[in-house]
């Protein structure tokens, strides 16, 4: 009789944890989840962005100020970093809904 039961609690143990993996809750749960980690991969996406573009307007800066003109490809660069800075803010946003 004591196999009987040993054998039982764990087949209701795992009713009960497939009964939870399958509620409602559980799934706002993952799905929360997988908000949150969009809305990471989102901001870190805008992060490298912004640093990128930092780093390529401070070098541009610095050779103006040691007297060289950036050239067209330089600033293209730029502009191109830019956008890409605006677009992945705009994708963060979104992704973490603020």
């Amino acid at each position: 009789m004591m196999s009987v039961r040993l054998v039982r609690l764990p087949a209701a143990a795992a009713g009960a944890v497939l009964l939870l993996a399958l509620s409602p809750a559980a799934a706002r749960a993952a799905a929360a989840h997988a908000a949150d980690s969009a809305c990471d991969r989102a901001v870190a996406a805008a992060d490298k962005a912004e640093h990128d573009y930092e780093a390529l307007k401070d070098g541009i800066n610095r050779q103006i100020a040691d007297g060289g003109h950036p050239d067209r490809s330089e600033l293209q660069a730029l502009q191109d970093a830019d956008a890409l800075r605006v677009a992945t803010a705009s994708q963060a946003r979104r992704s973490c809904g603020a």
